[in-house]
C-alpha cells in the first residue's frame, strides 16, 4: 500500500499535470473562442445578423461534410498515436499517419467535389436560400485543407502537444477577418470567402509544423494494417462525431430550414456566447484523450479515477461564476453586438444553463470512447439527437430561437446525466461534480470490467 506521502506526491502531480498542461489547453481555447467571438463580432458589426445567418448555415455544411470526410480517423489516430509506447514509436506513428493522412486526403477530395456540385441542390432544396449557393461553393473548397487540419491537430493531440492540437483550426477566425477589414462591407471579398481562404494557408502551415516538430522523416513504415480493419476500427468514431454534430447544430440546422438567416445570426450569437462556459471543458478534453487511453491502458483504474475528478472540479468551480453572469446580464452582453441580437436573451439564458450542466458532467463522453465503451456512449447520444431533432422539429416552428434553445438545451442535459450513470454503472467512475456529490456516488474499482 502507498504511504500517505506517496499518496500526496501522486495527487499534487496529477493536479500539476492539469494546471499545467490543462492550464495551456485552456488558454489554447480561449484563443479559438476569442477568435470566434472577434468574427462574429465583426460580422455583426459590419454586415448584421443576416449575413451571420448565412455564414453559420456554410460553416454548418462544411462541418457536416467534414466529418463525413474524416470518417473516424482522426479520432483513431490519436488513440493510436497516445498508445505507441513509452519511449514513443516514431515507426509506428509515422505508419499510423500515413495511412490516416492518405485515406483522408482520398475521401475528403470526394466528398469536396461532391459538395461542390451539389451547392446549388443544398442551398434551395435544403434550406430555401438559393443566394446561399456561392457561399457552399466556397466552403467545398475549403473542405479538404480543413479536414487535414484536423489530421494534423489529432496526431499532435496523440502526442499530448495541445499548442499542434488546437493552434491552426483556431487562428482560422483571425485570419478570416483581415481581409474583411481591409475591404470593408462594399469590397469583394466574402465572410465565406475570406475563411476559405484562411483555411488553404493555415493547412500548409499545419504540415509544416507536424513534420518539423514530430521527426518522423527520419522513422521507417512498418507493416500497414489492413485499410479493411482501419476503417471498421474508425468509422464508430465518425458515428460519434456525426452524432454530435446532430447535437450541437440541429438547432441551427433545422432554424436554416423553418426560419430566417437573420434567426440563425440571432441564435448563432447566443450559442457562441454560451458557448464560453465550455472553454475549460474543450480545454481539459483536449488533454485527456491520450491520458484516459494511456492510464486505462495501464490498468491503473485509480489514477484514472483521480484524473476524472480534478478535472470536473476545476471545470465546476471555473464554469460557475460565469454561467450566472450570462444568466443575470444576457441582455447587456447581447446588446454589445447591437441592439436588434437582445431579441436572443432567452436563448441565451437557456443555453448556458445546458452547457453548465454538461460542464459539470465532466469529460464523460472521451472516458467512453477511451476505455473502450464508444458502442454504448454511441447509443446514447443517437437517442438524444433523435429527441432534439425531434424537439427542434416541434419547437422551432413556433417559438423560433427560444424552441431552439429549449430543445438543444434539454438534450444536452439529457445526453450528459445518460453517460455519468452508465458510467458509473459499468466503470465505478463518477464523473459529475458537485460539492459533496462523491460521498453518494463513491469510487467502485471493483465494477471495472
Amino acid at each position: 500500500m502507498a504511504s500517505s506521502e506517496e499518496t500526496g506526491k501522486s495527487r499534487r502531480s496529477d493536479l500539476s499535470f492539469l494546471l499545467t498542461k490543462g492550464g495551456l489547453a485552456f488558454l489554447l481555447r480561449g484563443l479559438t473562442m476569442a477568435g470566434q467571438y472577434l468574427l462574429i463580432f465583426t460580422l455583426a458589426r459590419m454586415y448584421g445578423p443576416a449575413t451571420m445567418g448565412n455564414f453559420t448555415l456554410a460553416l454548418i455544411v462544411l462541418q457536416l461534410f467534414a466529418i463525413l470526410a474524416q470518417a473516424g480517423l482522426d479520432n483513431r489516430l490519436t488513440r493510436v498515436v497516445a498508445a505507441s509506447g513509452n519511449p514513443i514509436s516514431l515507426n509506428r506513428i509515422r505508419t499510423a499517419y500515413s495511412q490516416s493522412l492518405l485515406l483522408t486526403f482520398l475521401i475528403s477530395t470526394l466528398v469536396a467535389v461532391m459538395l461542390y456540385l451539389l451547392s446549388g441542390w443544398i442551398a434551395t432544396t435544403w434550406f430555401h436560400k438559393p443566394q446561399l449557393e456561392q457561399s457552399l461553393q466556397y466552403i467545398a473548397i475549403a473542405l479538404v485543407p480543413f479536414v487535414l487540419i484536423g489530421i494534423n491537430g489529432a496526431a499532435f493531440r496523440g502526442l499530448k502537444n495541445m499548442t499542434g492540437f488546437l493552434l491552426f483550426r483556431g487562428l482560422i477566425p483571425f485570419l478570416t477577418v483581415i481581409p474583411l477589414y481591409i475591404a470593408g462591407t462594399n469590397g469583394t471579398i466574402t465572410p465565406v470567402a475570406a475563411y476559405s481562404f484562411a483555411t488553404l494557408l493555415l493547412c500548409g502551415a499545419s504540415f509544416v509544423t507536424w513534420y518539423r516538430y514530430s521527426g518522423i522523416q527520419t522513422a521507417n513504415y512498418q507493416e500497414p494494417e489492413p485499410v479493411k480493419f482501419i476503417l471498421s476500427d474508425a468509422l464508430p468514431m465518425m458515428l460519434t462525431g456525426s452524432v454530435f454534430f446532430l447535437l450541437n447544430w440541429t438547432d441551427n440546422l433545422l432554424l436554416g430550414i423553418f426560419r430566417s438567416e437573420t434567426e440563425v445570426g440571432l441564435y448563432d450569437t447566443a450559442f457562441k456566447i454560451a458557448s464560453a462556459s465550455a472553454i475549460v471543458l474543450m480545454g481539459l478534453n483536449a488533454i485527456q484523450g491520450p491520458v484516459f487511453a494511456e492510464l486505462y491502458q495501464k490498468k491503473d483504474i485509480a489514477a484514472l479515477n483521480k484524473q476524472v475528478k480534478q478535472s470536473t472540479k476545476i471545470s465546476f468551480f471555473i464554469t460557475l461564476p460565469f454561467t450566472v453572469i450570462v444568466c443575470v446580464l444576457n441582455a447587456e452582453i447581447l446588446q454589445l453586438f447591437g441592439t436588434e441580437f437582445m431579441l436572443a436573451g432567452t436563448a441565451l439564458v437557456l443555453l448556458a444553463i445546458g452547457n453548465f450542466i454538461s460542464s459539470i458532467s465532466g469529460s464523460v463522453g472521451i472516458l467512453l470512447q477511451m476505455t473502450g465503451h464508444q458502442k454504448a456512449y454511441n447509443k446514447i447520444i443517437t437517442s438524444t439527437a433523435i429527441g432534439s431533432i425531434l424537439l427542434n422539429i416541434i419547437l422551432i416552428p413556433r417559438f423560433g430561437i427560444t424552441g431552439a434553445a429549449i430543445a438543444s438545451g434539454s438534450a444536452k442535459i439529457i445526453q450528459n446525466i445518460a453517460s455519468v450513470i452508465y458510467t458509473y454503472r459499468t466503470t465505478g467512475l463518477f464523473t459529475l461534480y458537485l460539492p459533496g456529490i462523491d460521498k453518494l456516488f463513491p469510487f467502485k474499482q471493483s465494477s471495472q470490467g
